[in-house]
């Protein structure tokens, strides 16, 4: 049994039939292995940031995405890729929660 919190209004009670209750103990397991797929499409896109022949364009903390590219072009092809696999698990990228950080060559100074 469960009930939703929203501010301070609680819900009624219910049966929850199938899934788990966010927070509970199986919750980061079971949604890393719910999303493995990413991963592998990610990788195996071939479009992203490489170190001594290991793709480092996907890092996952619990639910947060960083995907990693060279080019500009590069993570639009990465996020193609992303965005269909996400479409497959009937998943969204959040836009409000997400950003692109471009950083340009680095100049030493003198």
């Amino acid at each position: 049994m469960t009930c939703v919190k929203w501010h301070n209004v609680w819900s009624r009670w219910f049966c929850l039939s199938c899934g788990i209750q966010q927070g509970g103990v199986l919750s980061p397991y079971l949604f890393a292995i719910y999303i493995d797929s990413l991963v592998e499409k990610v990788q195996a896109c071939g479009y992203g940031c490489y170190l001594r022949h290991t793709c480092i364009s996907i890092i996952l903390y619990a639910d947060d995405v960083l995907l990693l590219s060279p080019s500009v072009s590069s993570l639009q092809l990465i996020l193609s890729v992303f965005e269909k696999e996400l479409h497959r698990l009937d998943m969204m990228i959040n836009v409000k929660k997400s950003l692109c950080l471009r950083i340009g060559p680095h100049h030493n100074a003198k």
